[in-house]
């Protein structure tokens, strides 16, 4: 399983990061944040893609959505593009289609098949999809993390969250567990007040989860020259050695 990290980002971007994205093996996308579409033109993947993976729908999240759609109705993509997120996904990214007057001529090449995952509290199956698991979070909003598992290796993705037992189960004995860590150790009790993860929180997840790999994802672009300390305060807690995430990055599992 091939990993890459398309945009990084917690909540603003910054000139290195791009709002949150991950590319699967080259045809699973989770979330489409701002940014996405350039990002893979660059890696020159944009014809690869099958399936995308909504965690929730905050701006940051899945914004870049429609950059993506109107290219592909522009270029004449032919092959129907599959959907997957949260309730309300199907009419949220429809009404922002047609706020955004989007020509419905222009959308005829290929449909967008919706996939809507119901809240789940312990790990669910998605519906045709043998190797990507769910459940539901604890954010502002409905909120999924997702787990993939593919020739013997698994990796989880936790979207935006505060610490919570789903997570935990979800990312059980996982190769790699991608986890927002939005704000410092420091910052605790804001960052749970506000629905977050600390590099601590990471770290306690990774070791009670017991993955192999913990990468620190969706790190507030206002720490972005502070990004050795979010580091140190993981690794601190796991006791072993942490990768932060950045723009284009590759992890081979």
């Amino acid at each position: 399983m091939k990993i890459t990290f398309l945009g990084t980002a917690g909540s603003t971007m910054s000139k290195e990061r791009g709002f949150p994205s991950i590319l699967v093996d080259d045809n699973l996308l989770l979330d489409c944040g701002e940014g996405t579409t350039q990002k893979l033109l660059k890696l020159e993947k944009m014809g690869s893609i099958k399936t995308i993976c909504l965690t929730h729908l905050h701006n940051d999240h899945f914004l870049g959505l429609f950059s993506l759609l109107w290219h592909y109705w522009i270029n004449k993509r032919t092959e129907d593009l599959e959907l997957i997120g949260p309730e309300g996904t199907k009419k949220t990214v429809e009404t922002i289609l047609e706020l955004i007057n989007t020509p419905q001529d222009m959308m005829s090449s290929f449909q967008v098949r919706y996939k809507e995952l119901k809240p789940a509290n312990k790990s669910a199956s998605v519906q045709d999809k043998s190797d990507l698991t769910y459940a539901s979070v604890d954010h502002r909003i409905p909120a999924l993390a997702f787990r993939i598992e593919r020739d013997g290796k698994s990796s989880c993705y936790t979207g935006d969250s505060k610490p919570v037992q789903t997570v935990i189960d979800l990312a059980s004995k996982c190769d790699l567990l991608i986890c927002e860590s939005t704000l410092p150790d420091e910052m605790a009790d804001f960052a749970h007040d506000h629905y977050h993860f600390t590099p601590s929180d990471a770290a306690h997840l990774a070791s009670e989860s017991d993955c192999k790999r913990l990468v620190l994802f969706h790190i507030s672009s206002f720490f972005a020259n502070q990004m050795d300390r979010f580091k140190q305060q993981a690794e601190k807690a796991l006791g072993k050695s942490v990768i932060i995430a950045k723009d284009l990055m590759e992890i081979d599992l």
